[in-house]
């Protein structure tokens, strides 16, 4: 018992994930009421808390194991999932072409086959693999600077195509699931490794003026060729952009979600309407929408409180990568620290209609096993990184 506490007593981050579990698992009691597409959704709550059990107990071993072992055998447990991915993808593809599931335990909900529904478990590969990928791009970035002496533009696009060999496979297979929500999580943590890794600005900037081109080209279509811009999309993706920019007109479909969303918590004031709806559905309250459900019942108190919290901890995870000697550990903590301030951001923005729905999370708050426990794997690191960090600072001194 004193090794725990004194852990906690050690590593801030640790105490900031505590806090976060309490809130988690208070807001989705909260949420329970509205919860539609669930058994027993009033013991949701006890189940996130089992999750988070598991999670603390993953830190424990992880932080005992260490880094270095995660990062020899990284190639070999990228391999695994790729193969399950694979599984997930394939499945996804005959079901829309038969109506049938083909690959044993795959599941679709939501309109992707993103898990495999194990007995008494369910389990979505590409949680895991996000953090996966991360870690494995980390060692890479490491190699080639260990290896290149001197930047030339022949080494970065070898190192370029490195990174895209690993990547471009798990962002196929994802979308082909129809999750596009975590194929931008994974490039938005490629994003922050590839700004660590020292690469020239160039690459930065062909990036974003390309992204900007794809973007005013759908832009376009989607104004004056709406045929050809529904094309590039599948039905449910469709759906949820479209209830996105119409909500109000869409109300009794695809802008159910986002338009109870805006009327709930547009109403709660500064302190909210406290542990009563004001409505009585709401659909993946406690998954996509529970900082609404955060916003509804303790209003702009409760959202900015949420809000701070989040905040400090991705600071505390920043801070981490910066005090670190390791490089593989620092572009490690840079790829976590993208995907998380990315979901944040993008989620919270999608609750109040500012970004469109789709389906991505709020990290350590919304219900869900994979999801969680992925990120634990990746505190976990981040525990074993403040350890190393204290036991350096005790050898300077």
């Amino acid at each position: 018992m004193e090794s725990i506490i004194g852990a906690i007593k050690k590593h801030r981050l640790l105490q900031l994930a505590i806090c976060l579990a309490f809130l988690s698992c208070f807001a989705i009691l909260n949420a329970s009421p509205l919860i539609t597409k669930m058994n027993n959704p009033e013991s949701a709550w006890v189940k996130q808390a089992i999750y988070y059990g598991l999670g603390f107990l993953i830190v424990f071993i992880i932080s005992r194991v260490g880094n270095d072992v995660i990062y020899e055998h990284i190639k070999l447990i990228y391999i695994i999932f790729i193969v399950l991915l694979i599984g997930l993808a394939f499945d996804h593809r005959i079901y829309l072409l038969f109506g049938r599931h083909v690959v044993p335990f795959a599941h679709m909900s939501g309109g992707a086959t993103s898990w495999y529904n194990f007995p008494g478990f369910s389990f979505q590969p590409s949680e895991f693999m996000k953090v996966i990928l991360v870690i494995y791009l980390s060692k890479i970035t490491t190699e080639y600077n260990d290896y290149i002496l001197v930047r030339t533009l022949d080494s970065e696009l070898r190192y370029v195509f490195e990174c895209m060999k690993v990547v471009l496979p798990v962002a196929l297979l994802v979308y082909l699931q129809n999750d596009s929500g975590v194929v931008l999580i994974i490039l938005m943590g490629v994003l922050f490794v590839f700004f660590g890794s020292g690469i020239r600005d160039q690459w930065f900037i062909i990036g974003v003026v390309a992204i900007g081109i794809i973007v005013g080209i759908f832009v376009y279509l989607y104004n004056f060729q709406p045929v050809l811009f529904a094309k590039f999309f599948s039905t449910h993706t469709l759906n949820r952009f479209y209830g996105w920019t119409d909500p109000e007109g869409t109300i009794g479909n695809q802008g159910y979600q986002l338009f109870y969303s805006l009327l709930s918590f547009g109403t709660a004031g500064i302190f909210g309407h406290g542990f009563q709806s004001v409505i009585k559905v709401f659909p993946e309250a406690q998954t996509d929408f529970i900082f609404a459900v955060i916003l509804t019942d303790y209003g702009l108190v409760g959202g900015l409180i949420t809000i701070a919290l989040v905040t400090l901890f991705d600071l505390t995870i920043l801070k981490l990568g910066l005090d670190s000697d390791n490089e593989t550990d620092k572009y490690f903590v840079l790829g976590i620290f993208g995907m998380l301030i990315f979901q944040q951001i993008w989620n919270m923005f999608m609750v109040v209609g500012l970004l469109p729905i789709t389906g991505i999370t709020l990290p350590f708050i919304s219900y869900g096993g994979s999801s969680l426990l992925s990120y634990m794997i990746a505190i976990g690191m981040l525990i074993n990184i403040d350890s190393q960090n204290i036991l350096a600072i005790g050898h300077k001194k």
